[in-house]
């Protein structure tokens, strides 16, 4: 887990890494419900994922600067870390800007992927985008910490990173479902609101 605020800085990042493995972006704010819990896990996910992939919790930092930081939290080795409204909101521009995926104001994550022989060093061809609260709220998930656990866990052997979303959930056959009815554009809304819940992740493609 890698303390950078900025865009800029992630994408240098990953090319002094130089290697091709998942990265998970991390949209927790301090004051959200559940983030306690999640800012909780820091240092766990630190030392867990130190081997296998990229964590970056979007919008702190371990330095003061003249940027206007309006949270303190414990972060990786007890150490100070603070949060940036302005940081988090223009890091989320970025994505929102190239992809389908629109940042819900909850706890949420981005799994992409690093390519090293292309021009983008962060690829999000096979991005999942995961609604942290929406998955837990809808049991999707049993949680957080075992969702976590998972995923790093599966990104020892996939680079893909809808592969590795993949093999860390499990879909039941009412949650195929509920994905094929957000494909279907003749089904009435009221009609699909009886039939499914909406789903608590966003991809790229079909995974």
């Amino acid at each position: 887990m890698y303390i950078v605020n900025t865009y800029e800085q992630i994408e240098q990042k990953e090319k002094e890494l130089n290697e091709n493995h998942i990265i998970i972006l991390l949209f927790v704010r301090p004051t959200v419900c559940g983030a306690e819990d999640i800012i909780k896990e820091f240092n766990y996910i630190h030392y867990d994922s130190s081997k296998y992939c990229s964590i970056y919790a979007v919008g702190y930092t371990n330095e003061l600067s003249s940027t206007q930081f309006t949270y303190n939290v414990i972060g990786v080795d007890g150490a100070d870390w603070y949060f940036s409204d302005e940081d988090f909101i223009d890091f989320k521009n970025k994505p929102e800007d190239r992809l389908k995926w629109r940042y819900s104001g909850e706890n949420e994550l981005i799994v992409l992927q690093s390519n090293i022989e292309g021009n983008n060093i962060l690829n999000y061809q096979n991005y999942v985008a995961i609604n942290i609260n929406e998955g837990l709220r809808k049991e999707y998930i049993p949680s957080y910490s075992m969702f976590m656990a998972s995923l790093i866990r599966n990104s020892k052997s996939e680079v893909k990173a809808s592969n590795a979303v993949k093999k860390t959930y499990r879909l039941k056959k009412r949650q195929i479902v509920e994905m094929a009815l957000e494909e279907i554009q003749k089904v009435p809304t009221p009609v699909k609101r009886l039939l499914k819940n909406r789903i608590f992740f966003k991809t790229s493609k079909a995974c």
